[in-house]
C-alpha cells in the first residue's frame, strides 16, 4: 500500500512490522469494556508469532472472557520519524500449568509487581504498520 504524501508515510512489510514488535515491550491493548472500547498500557513479549502479556485481575481480563477480539498498537518514536504497528487478533487467558510455566520462562519484563499474575496469549490474525517521516519538509 502506497500513500500519496510525498513518501513521508510508508506502509511496512509484515517482516518490518514483526521486527518492530520484537524490538519493543510496551504496547496498548484495545478491548471492549461494557460495550465500550477501552485501551490499556501493557508490557508484552513476542514469541512464536504471538504476544504474551502478564497482567492482574481487572476489567480487561473480564471483558476478554466475553469478547476475545483485541487490537494491539506498538510504536517507536524517534526525533524525526516514527513507526507504528497495529495487530488484530484473539486473546485468551492461559489456564494450564504447562502453558503458565512456559509463559513464565519467557523474557517478559514488567514495570510493576503483580501478586497473582494472569497470562494472556494474543494470536494475531492481521498485522499492519506504517513509517512516518517527521523531518522538516525541504523548501522548493
Amino acid at each position: 500500500m502506497d500513500y500519496d504524501d510525498g513518501d513521508r508515510i510508508k506502509a511496512l512489510t509484515e517482516l518490518q512490522c514483526w521486527e518492530l514488535v520484537e524490538s519493543e515491550d510496551l504496547a496498548r491493548l484495545a478491548v471492549s469494556v461494557h460495550d465500550r472500547p477501552d485501551i490499556f498500557p501493557v508490557t508484552y513479549v513476542s514469541h512464536g508469532g504471538k504476544l504474551y502479556v502478564r497482567t492482574a485481575q481487572g476489567s480487561k481480563l473480564l471483558e476478554l472472557a466475553i469478547n476475545n477480539q483485541v487490537a494491539v498498537e506498538i510504536d517507536n518514536v524517534q526525533e524525526h520519524s516514527a513507526t507504528s504497528v497495529v495487530l488484530h487478533g484473539r486473546a485468551r487467558r492461559l489456564e494450564s500449568e504447562a502453558e503458565i510455566r512456559a509463559a513464565e520462562e519467557l523474557p517478559l519484563r514488567t514495570r510493576r509487581q503483580i501478586a497473582s499474575p494472569v497470562y494472556i496469549e494474543i494470536t494475531p490474525s492481521d498485522v499492519n504498520g506504517r513509517w512516518f517521516d517527521f523531518s522538516p519538509a525541504e523548501a522548493d
